[in-house]
């Protein structure tokens, strides 16, 4: 499930990987995730290059169009890496690469740090009890490394700052619907540039969080009463029940009436 190794690099003629030339990731695709511990190295893909060096690292697909190595100008690379093929791992941290690009900071006292350290020093001591904690811990280490590249993408004070504000505009105008020219409006900014502004600083679309506080607070309307489906759909900016519904299904996969019963209202 997961194969690692750590190491210290001199020679740049003996260090260089090319992800499209890794044989045994033709058939299982892999994710790489190396963290560098002194020194440094670079990685290079497409047109861009970055130095990866102390507090960094990068997380890549196998097989890609990527190239790690050391580089001549490098005294040396000194690094702890992690290659796993599980399935669900490889496809959600595609994700962040994609998202978040391949380098990541990673501070000595990050809680990425610690529990990459605690991966390795499980693995390597193979102190699992069995095969599904031994997934577990890669589970938990896949979600702290998620958590830790969107929090530095967008941080936490800016981004909560502004998913607040939302949430309350929200709240403020539950009984109406709204588009996100109006939110837009309320920062003098274009409907496209407002929506590219409160992505870039959220890691969210507008419109997703503005549904996601009405379906919230139809949760809690369900679970706190028995009225009518159609007088909450009206209270909290919906066209109708079924409206309501159909955006309650595809979001939470289960029917407004099936959730009132299993919270018991």
């Amino acid at each position: 499930m997961l194969t690692l190794g750590c190491e210290t690099r001199r020679d740049p003629e003996a260090y260089r990987w090319d992800g499209m030339k890794r044989a045994d990731t033709r058939s299982e695709p892999k994710i790489v995730f190396q963290c560098t511990l002194a020194g440094w190295g670079a990685y290079e893909k497409g047109d861009r290059r970055w130095s990866v060096g102390a507090e960094e690292a990068f997380v890549t697909v196998l097989p890609s169009r990527h190239v790690y190595f050391l580089p001549k100008e490098s005294d040396g690379w000194s690094f702890f890496w992690f290659n796993t093929g599980h399935s669900y791992v490889v496809e959600r941290l595609t994700i962040v690469c994609e998202r978040y690009g391949p380098v990541i900071t990673v501070p000595a006292d990050s809680r990425l740090m610690a529990r990459s350290r605690r991966l390795f020093e499980e693995t390597c001591g193979q102190q699992f009890d069995d095969g599904f904690s031994e997934e577990e811990a890669l589970l938990g280490w896949m979600l702290e490394l998620e958590r830790h590249a969107r929090d530095t993408a967008h941080p936490r004070s800016r981004r909560e700052s502004m998913v607040e504000g939302l949430r309350s505009y929200t709240l403020e105008n539950l009984h109406r619907s709204f588009g996100v020219e109006e939110l837009a409006a309320r920062h003098g900014l274009s409907r496209s540039h407002y929506s590219h502004f409160f992505r870039r600083a959220t890691g969210l679309a507008p419109a997703a969080c503005v549904l996601d506080v009405r379906l919230n607070e139809v949760r809690r309307r369900l679970r706190e009463s028995g009225r009518p489906l159609k007088e909450i759909a009206a209270e909290t900016g919906f066209a109708d029940a079924n409206h309501l519904c159909k955006a309650f299904r595809r979001l939470f996969q289960i029917s407004p009436g099936a959730y009132r019963k299993l919270a018991g209202a």
